[in-house]
């Protein structure tokens, strides 16, 4: 019976890979009676994984509401995002909100939103003169948001009086 070069097994006559390490057998000497096998090379120690990669985080957004209604007023939420209004003094933020009616209730730097390696979203208020609510989905009462608040997609949210719903995806 061949004797696999690899890792030294003993493979079927006829096989056309070694069933133990999946070698092609196609230019193994055919193994003599009697004459013990040539020494196989040593077998290399496998790596250990690499731990895998995070999750992708798919599109995030968030949504105007107006009246209890979604718009069609769509703003994208990336990694890590300030939510507020433009300023000359100040500079730019990442999502501008200086154009909307709703604009008068929006702090300059009013929120941060943010994504964790396991793709669980967070708001934080940025001591916007409005505050900075939550109401999870189902739920009845906005909750205002004193530090890290984990959100999830369908949460509304509440810059001031300006509302908004949270989507992943």
């Amino acid at each position: 019976m061949p004797q696999c070069q690899t890792c030294g097994s003993q493979v079927p006559e006829h096989a056309d890979v070694c069933p133990d390490c999946g070698m092609e057998m196609k230019n193994a000497p055919p193994s003599t009676p009697g004459i013990p096998p040539p020494p196989s090379a040593p077998v290399p120690t496998p790596r250990p994984a690499s731990p895998p990669a995070p999750a992708p985080v798919g599109s995030a957004r968030v949504v105007l509401k107006r009246g209890g209604t979604l718009t069609s007023e769509s703003f994208p939420v990336w990694e890590r995002v300030v939510l507020g209004r433009f300023d000359p003094d100040t500079g730019p933020v990442d999502i501008d909100l200086g154009a909307l009616p709703e604009a008068v209730y929006v702090s300059r730097r009013h929120a941060e939103m943010w994504h964790d390696t396991a793709g669980q979203w967070f708001i934080k208020d940025l001591g916007a003169g409005n505050g900075t609510f939550v109401r999870a989905q189902g739920h009845a009462q906005f909750q205002r948001v004193t530090g890290e608040q984990a959100i999830n997609s369908g949460d509304e949210i509440a810059l001031g009086n300006a509302r908004f719903e949270f989507h992943v995806g």
